[in-house]
């Protein structure tokens, strides 16, 4: 038994030792509350991929409004964004026209700058099993193939919506849907992949190409595919071959790195099942989806909320919508709120927030980013101020953060180094401020020095200027563990204006030289310039770097809160290793009650989604099983949070 002097003393000096930890520890947690908030990027209708910086902008532009991931189309109008040998030697097309003669990669654009600002990057393939919009032809895709288009009863490219469709059932068809994703896994530091209502995906009115037909034979003992193309068993097997690729898809993503998310973000069940043959509930059910972003589009805020109810009850704690209780964690709506001229307020947008938040989901995707600017009456300011405003990590990432803020070091930084003569450019514009300047044969190089936080693979990239009249071939060296990487970047071409990856290399921990720049090693007798350097966590090298976070509760204002619930202070505390919980109910109510340990991790489930009674519980706390320390207990209800400490004392 420990003496009760003894105990006061042990808890002043833990106390003592958490706060000093919590004070001292250069790479103390941050700490972020559980939300998913994302922003489709595309490029119909709006400008964001049209140049780098306009991506750099939007990124910023999101990240300081609260914003944690984006989704870029990288798959649409039939190319990609990106390069592709795949859609190369399939549909004759390396990448989209636009792109491709300027030597522009968006989709890289996009990480860089997402990465940048620590926000996930999900790319997103549009189009999916969609060769062409408006061309009943079929489009490049379909005309180079002919036997990947899917038909229907009457022979024709099977349309809906006037979409024409590729046949998803088709095992061509399915191997490059699943080979272009796959590159963007294998080529790209990505934090998962999205499908949406034409990914998996087909027009219900197709299953009469001669594949098809052969297939359905081959499984009905010889017997034609139904006249009516939505005959329930006809729609039901097609739906099938649908969901059995899914499930193909979830395990070549998970196969390849196990730590990427994939989403997929369907239409409205069952619109969804009965025209594109999406049977959503099923992947969820078979565990082929990590998160659903169900396109909840509507214009009133009414119509929106009938759309939660349907999927998830009529009540917040209820279980009878076609979606179980049990998926809710996966489940975060597409809000609408711009389609060509028309657009949702701040008052709608708030509105669907809350509704979310009272059924338990915890973040929404909104389509797409040109609605959140002043178009909108700058709806992300709102959004910021009165829902955003606290840091976020997506809920799924189990309390460690995926993508932490990079190290960058500028010019004019103690941390780098110049030897010989550089002179400030003061006409040209750098990461931050200006740039500087060195002529060839001059003796001069710069050396930036780093604190790298931790040792893991990183990705290095170099704030590139552009200048007519600079080198060609600017040198760089970056300095790993391993090894060193040499490379040589053109700061005259447009294109290259902004941050270029220059190496990837392995860095231990600590402070240390990772990147020099040296003018006498220009490919050319030009000048060469300088500016901030970038070191950034390769997640696709380092999956496994574990980076805590404390998670916590949005702040409830007091008085908000309706008198009678409360959360007590265990009983005793300090305790070993029992202890009582004890909190009361004004009404009726399903609470969860969970406890946390100092880094944000949950170490046991005492109650979840249980209902209570009104009046005062008392729950029994075991602990045998955790050490010493203090803990977190907190009581989540509908609308209310609430938490308290308690320290286990053995």
């Amino acid at each position: 038994m420990i003496r009760k002097n003894t105990l006061r003393q042990f808890v002043a000096v833990f106390i003592l030792t958490v706060l000093t930890i919590s004070t001292a520890t250069a790479q103390e947690p941050d700490t972020y509350i559980e939300e998913l908030r994302g922003v489709w990027i595309t490029n119909v209708d709006s400008d964001v991929l049209s140049s780098k910086q306009k991506i750099a902008d939007a990124m910023d532009f999101l990240a300081e409004r609260g914003f944690n991931v984006v989704f870029p189309v990288v798959w649409n109008k039939g190319y990609t964004l990106f390069p592709s040998q795949v859609a190369e030697d399939s549909i004759g097309f390396r990448q989209d026209p636009v792109y491709a003669p300027v030597g522009r990669d968006p989709l890289q654009e996009v990480i860089t700058e997402a990465h940048r600002v620590g926000m996930e990057v999900i790319p997103w393939f549009e189009y999916g099993f969609a060769s062409v919009f408006g061309n009943s032809s079929g489009g490049h895709i379909l005309e180079r193939n002919p036997h990947w288009a899917s038909r229907d009863i009457d022979g024709n490219i099977a349309n809906r919506n006037n979409f024409y469709w590729m046949n998803a059932i088709h095992p061509a068809v399915q191997e490059f849907m699943l080979g272009i994703i796959g590159e963007a896994i294998d080529n790209y530091d990505i934090d998962g992949v999205q499908g949406d209502d034409r990914l998996p995906a087909m027009s219900s009115t197709a299953g009469y190409s001669d594949y098809t037909k052969a297939l359905y034979r081959a499984e009905h003992d010889g017997n034609d595919p139904p006249s009516s193309y939505d005959d329930a068993s006809f729609l039901r097997w097609k739906a099938d071959k649908l969901t059995t690729f899914a499930g193909d898809l979830y395990r070549m993503v998970k196969t390849k790195d196990s730590t990427l998310t994939l989403s997929l973000s369907p239409s409205i069940y069952s619109f969804s099942y009965d025209n594109y043959l999406q049977d959503w509930p099923t992947w969820l059910d078979s565990s082929y989806v990590d998160i659903i972003h169900p396109q909840a589009y509507r214009y009133d805020i009414g119509s929106y909320k009938s759309i939660i109810r349907n999927m998830l009850g009529r009540e917040p704690f209820s279980s009878q919508g076609y979606i179980q209780r049990f998926y809710r964690p996966q489940i975060y709506p597409g809000v609408l709120i711009k389609a060509g001229g028309a657009f949702n307020d701040e008052a709608y947008v708030k509105q669907a927030i809350d509704f979310n938040r009272e059924y338990d989901l915890k973040g929404e995707v909104y389509f797409f980013f040109e609605g959140l600017d002043e178009k909108n009456n700058n709806l992300a300011d709102s959004l910021y101020k009165y829902k955003y405003n606290l840091p976020a990590l997506l809920p799924n990432r189990n309390g460690q953060v995926r993508r932490p803020l990079p190290e960058i070091v500028n010019e004019d930084s103690s941390f780098a180094m110049q030897t010989g003569t550089w002179m400030e450019e003061a006409s040209l514009a750098g990461f931050k401020g200006t740039t500087l300047k060195a002529e060839a044969n001059s003796g001069a190089s710069i050396s930036y020095k780093v604190t790298v936080p931790r040792s893991a693979w990183y990705n290095v990239f170099a704030w590139n200027p552009v200048k007519s009249g600079a080198t060609s071939g600017a040198h760089y060296e970056v300095f790993g563990a391993q090894d060193t990487v040499t490379t040589t970047i053109s700061q005259t071409s447009s294109v290259k204006k902004g941050w270029e990856k220059i190496g990837n290399v392995y860095l231990e921990e600590g402070e240390q030289t990772v990147v020099k720049i040296d003018a006498d090693k220009a490919t050319d007798s030009n000048p060469t310039y300088a500016d901030a350097v970038m070191v950034m966590l390769d997640r696709k090298n380092s999956p496994e770097v574990q980076i805590d976070a404390i998670i916590t509760s949005a702040e409830q204002d007091n008085k908000d809160i309706p008198a009678g619930y409360a959360l007590d202070q265990n009983y005793p505390n300090p305790f070993n290793p029992s202890t009582n919980i004890s909190f009361s109910l004004p009404e009726s109510n399903r609470i969860s009650l969970e406890v946390f340990d100092v880094l944000g991790r949950k170490v046991a489930t005492l109650h979840q989604n249980e209902l209570f009674s009104a009046g005062q519980h008392q729950v029994s706390f075991d602990a045998s099983a955790l050490a010493s320390g203090m803990y977190i207990y907190r009581l989540a209800t509908a609308n209310y949070t609430f938490s308290n400490t308690m320290i286990l004392v053995k």
